[in-house]
């Protein structure tokens, strides 16, 4: 049987960077836990009530040695030891003490597991790890790790449906969409009048200022579950997660959600590794490529000029970029300018026609 698109295998390079970036938020939601835990309240929460009560619970010891095994095997996970296995058991460990008490569970935490079955699932220890490292060393290959364009979708979905379900939960909450919750958000820090101007703090516990804030934060909310499943509105729904995610942060506790989410965005990386050609003036400019090129969107190699030439389109045809074109929207694939630079693309600047000559000299004959 043929397999079908869905079933084609997926490059895991920019996964690797979420699963590099999992231990660390895995610690940061155990923190509390293992510090009350120490202090001596069983399942680190003053009120417990448990989901069932047919789930199995640990004492004091076992439970204390628990937490500590699941941020073990989180260490694990991110530096890529073992990584599959230590993938599971970090989230179905994290998963356990979650549903240990209705008081544990929050939905930033139910993102966090999210995330963590979905780098079980689709494991991605083959790239930046140190199994990778040691099976190099070893000279012997690395085991397969079966995952698929399929698999990917589901998590894309579910990770989108998190969007969505959040802005219509606020849409249906009458003091949500009114702005009595991010009003009242406000005024749980009295401390704001000692740091900001009078008429910013005044500005900020009006009325009529909440009235538009809410919903627009509904609509982002919205705009980006949209975005993320749309393939035309994708760049941009990436590009507003990242300010109203880093926004948020700011302004409202959300344990580790801001930064799981942001984590998380990899994700709708295209999953296939160095399937551009940029064609770069100088070896310096190549090796600053090469170090920012963190989810390894580009084969890079020096020429005459900045020349960039994508992946093939579906009908075959092939896009050439040269000069401040193919730099800015190189500049738009880099993880760390492409905040600032992808308004630009989506607004049509980079756009240019390749002088045909310079792609003939840089890369050569291009189909089309």
């Amino acid at each position: 049987m043929t397999p079908g698109p869905l079933d084609r295998p997926i490059g895991i390079r920019a996964i690797a960077l979420l699963r590099i970036a999992a231990g660390p938020l895995v610690i940061a939601h155990l923190w509390p836990f293992l510090h009350l835990a120490g202090d001596g309240f069983i399942y680190s929460d003053r009120f417990y009530q448990p989901f069932a009560s047919w789930y199995p619970e640990l004492s004091r010891g076992p439970y204390q040695a628990l937490l500590w095994v699941i941020a073990g095997t989180a260490l694990l996970l991110s530096v890529g030891l073992l990584s599959r296995a230590a993938a599971w058991v970090t989230a179905l460990g994290v998963a356990y003490n979650v549903f240990l008490s209705q008081t544990h569970f929050h939905h930033n935490r139910g993102f966090l597991i999210i995330l963590l079955v979905g780098l079980a699932v689709i494991p991605a220890g083959r790239a930046l790890s140190l199994d990778a490292w040691l099976a190099h060393r070893r000279g012997t290959p690395l085991l397969p790790e079966g995952s698929s364009l399929l698999a990917l979708w589901v998590w894309r979905f579910e990770i989108a449906v998190v969007y969505l379900a959040s802005g219509f939960s606020k849409i249906i909450d009458p003091d949500w969409i009114g702005g009595v919750v991010t009003r009242l958000r406000v005024e749980q820090h009295p401390e704001l009048a000692q740091r900001i101007p009078g008429w910013l703090h005044d500005l900020l516990l009006s009325d009529a200022f909440h009235s538009w804030v809410a919903p627009a934060i509904v609509l982002t909310e919205l705009a980006i579950g949209a975005g993320l499943l749309a393939r035309r509105m994708r760049l941009a729904a990436v590009w507003l997660a990242i300010g109203f995610h880093l926004s948020i942060e700011i302004g409202a506790e959300v344990q580790t959600f801001s930064w799981a989410a942001l984590a998380a965005l990899v994700i709708w990386v295209t999953p296939s590794s160095r399937d551009r050609l940029l064609v770069v003036p100088s070896e310096r400019a190549r090796r600053v490529v090469r170090a920012l090129d963190w989810t390894a969107r580009f084969e890079v190699e020096t020429g005459p000029a900045w020349v960039l030439r994508d992946r093939p389109r579906p009908d075959g045809s092939v896009v050439v970029r040269s000069g401040p074109a193919a730099l800015w929207f190189a500049l738009t694939r880099l993880p760390a300018t492409f905040w600032l630079t992808a308004p630009a693309l989506l607004a049509g600047w980079t756009r240019s026609d390749p002088e045909p000559e310079l792609v003939a000299a840089a890369v050569g004959p291009v189909a089309g």
